[in-house]
């Protein structure tokens, strides 16, 4: 078996690694628009330090590099957070539609967008999943669709439906490593047990693109670092990445309290951190024409072929 051209073995393979991941664990209804409330504030604070600058500039790289970012194109932000990718955007193409499930998240992005003067981004609160795109007009629309540090692509149909939104390209983006010495040392007494991994979509993303018919481009980075926040921060962030997985008891808050309070200094949390980054883009061929997911078999394949897509 071919396994790189059987689409079903990585269907299957990417489910159950979700399954037994981070996010399999989460609580019915806990990964919401309600938890990315908690965390708006907090990452549009982040927005501005060094290290999501970086991550911003490598992003346009890559857009600019596949031929996403000219002057009249129309690009859709699946997971737009608090913006720190649509801002940037916004300043080079015509028109930005910031999707996100949170309001909390939209809101923190309209006041970045009145502070810095800007007017072509439209803010759509909705789940990727709810979303139809032949209601609202958006099949076959965006030169690019992004999806980055986002869990809104997380099974076929919402990756077919990335897909189907785009005239151009699409980027997806997303962490294969999280190490953060904190969730990793309270897990246990949390949760009791290890920390499960998170699931490493992007590579499953890969896998099943090239299975389909297309050639996608695959990068790995990692970054490593350290981040200073008060005790105060450091306790209402680990409380916010546990919110999801249990009930936030006060047995919970002491352990984390007395987690920051026995490694923080003059009232400052020093956190260490390392990161995996994996980024996938590809071409989606022309409007209309038929993909790769349609054809099945050696015949699928040769046509495949026949388009110039392999």
């Amino acid at each position: 078996m071919d396994v790189f051209r059987q689409s079903s073995f990585w269907v299957r393979a990417w489910e159950e690694a979700r399954r037994n991941s981070l996010y399999g664990r989460a609580l019915p209804g806990r990964e919401g628009s309600a938890w990315w409330d908690r965390r708006a504030a907090g990452f549009a604070a982040r927005g501005r330090s060094g290290q999501t600058q970086k991550r911003v500039a490598k992003v346009l790289h890559l857009l600019g590099h596949h031929g996403g970012l000219e002057p009249e194109a129309e690009v859709l932000d699946i997971g737009c957070g608090p913006g720190n990718y649509a801002l940037a955007l916004a300043r080079r193409v015509k028109r930005v539609v910031a999707l996100d499930p949170s309001p909390a998240m939209l809101s923190q992005l309209q006041a970045r967008m009145e502070e810095e003067g800007i007017h072509n981004i439209e803010p759509v609160q909705l789940p990727w999943e709810e979303v139809d795109l032949d209601e609202l007009g958006w099949r076959g629309r965006f030169r690019a669709v992004l999806a980055l540090m986002t869990p809104g692509i997380h099974d076929v149909p919402t990756l077919k439906k990335m897909i189907d939104a785009s005239a151009g390209i699409c980027l997806l983006a997303g962490h294969l490593r999280q190490e953060e010495e904190a969730r990793r040392e309270l897990w246990p007494k949390v949760m009791g047990e290890a920390l499960p991994p998170l699931p490493e979509d992007v590579l499953y993303v890969f896998a099943l693109l090239y299975s389909w018919g297309y050639l996608p481009s695959l990068e790995l980075e990692r970054r490593s670092g350290t981040r200073d926040m008060t005790a105060e921060e450091a306790v209402e962030e680990l409380l916010n990445f546990f919110y999801p997985y249990t009930e936030l008891s006060e047995k919970v808050r002491q352990a984390v309290e007395d987690y920051v309070k026995a490694r923080s200094r003059d009232g400052i949390y020093r956190e260490q951190r390392e990161f995996v980054t994996a980024y996938v883009c590809w071409s989606v061929g022309t409007p209309g024409e038929q993909r790769g997911e349609l054809l099945t078999g050696a015949k699928g394949w040769d046509k495949i072929k026949a388009c110039g897509r392999k």
